[in-house]
């Protein structure tokens, strides 16, 4: 039994570890956090007047965009965000794209 059962059996036990077993431990526990770390970026949201600034457009493409899908809204606070990758993508025309092979 290795040490990740143990810990998953909810046993009550001690355990007795070479210094250089609990080094590998902690290792492989804080690779696995700055893997985590590294991916999970948080999303950045942007205000309606930035989407409209960023993307040249007036307020009423803006909603169009919205009703048809192409943007998607977030409510926050009672206002709406938009995620700066998804404006991005539309920005440097990513959003829609099609390969075609």
């Amino acid at each position: 039994m290795n040490y990740q059962d143990l810990l998953n059996s909810g046993a009550n036990v001690s355990v007795t570890l070479k210094l250089e077993d609990l080094r590998e431990i902690i290792k492989e526990v804080t690779g696995n956090q700055k893997h985590i770390s590294k991916t999970s970026q948080p999303e950045e949201f942007l205000s309606r007047k930035e989407v409209l600034s960023i993307l040249k457009i007036d307020s009423s493409t803006l909603w169009s965009w919205e009703k048809t899908g192409y943007i998607k809204s977030f409510p926050f606070g009672g206002r709406k965000r938009y995620k700066s990758s998804d404006v991005e993508a539309i920005r440097t025309g990513r959003k829609g794209e099609r390969s075609y092979k």
